[in-house]
């Protein structure tokens, strides 16, 4: 009887260790075959509009979160300085016309009166500021009242549809990548919600890893950077998030 119980215990450690060994090779074969995923910060084209004439701010058109398209007025500069002028050079203007007509103004005063005029002109252009890109008002950096100079902020656009990650590769993936292929990214946070992605630039230069990679080890390692760029129709990728991808499809 203890023979048998014997046996029984042997065979049931015997077919423990069986299954821990079988594990252990599943779990390292897994670990060897499972695909690496690359990770990347979600980038989209941000354009800062500022002023390119000193004034005060008669108008402001939208706020952030506000849809804008091409061509559409953000900002309404007074311009007082500008129109006051306007009308000084267009009598200038009229009465160098009659003058230089009879040949009584030289050609070149009359030439830089014109250069005045359109010099002007261009200004008063500028005083409507307009959006350069379809997309979407991030931050509007000035109120109405407030004078501004050339150059200063005034709104920023961003387009949520035009939007990309780098992800950083060694060397000896460059062979399996090409511009124009196609990639799948993940995003963890949302249960591996997958979006498709094209490569459109591979870096010709290799480059240290950007400081963000949190270990001194990969941050030492020269590495690749491969621009892809993500279809987003829903809005649910944004600026800032981090996306992951293998970088590797069967196409």
């Amino acid at each position: 009887m203890k023979n048998k119980n014997r046996i029984k215990i042997f065979a049931g450690l015997t077919i423990a260790a069986i299954v821990i060994v079988v594990a252990v090779v599943a779990i390292k074969y897994w670990v060897a075959h499972r695909p690496f995923y690359y990770a990347g910060t979600l980038e989209t084209t941000k354009v800062v509009i500022s002023s390119r004439v000193a004034s005060d701010i008669s108008d402001v058109y939208v706020i952030e979160g506000d849809n804008v398209s091409v061509g559409q007025p953000l900002v309404e500069l007074s311009c007082d300085v500008y129109k006051i002028l306007a009308t000084q050079i267009d009598r200038d203007f009229e009465r160098a016309s009659q003058l230089q007509s009879r040949g009584h103004l030289a050609d070149s005063e009359y030439d830089a009166l014109v250069r005045t005029k359109r010099d002007n002109d261009l200004k008063l252009q500028w005083c409507r500021v307009l959006s350069p890109i379809n997309g979407m008002v991030i931050t509007r950096f000035r109120e109405v009242g407030e004078v501004v100079a050339p150059g200063t902020p005034l709104i920023s656009v961003s387009n949520p549809y035009d939007i990309w990650a780098y992800f950083y590769v060694p060397y000896g993936m460059l062979h399996k990548l090409r511009v124009g292929q196609n990639v799948i990214g993940v995003l963890p946070e949302a249960d591996n919600m997958q979006f498709r992605g094209r490569i459109i630039k591979i870096s010709e230069v290799a480059e240290f890893t950007p400081k963000n990679v949190q270990t001194r080890d990969e941050r030492t390692r020269l590495v690749y950077g491969v621009k892809v760029q993500f279809e987003n129709p829903d809005l649910i990728l944004k600026s800032g998030m981090t996306i992951e991808s293998t970088l590797i499809t069967d196409d």
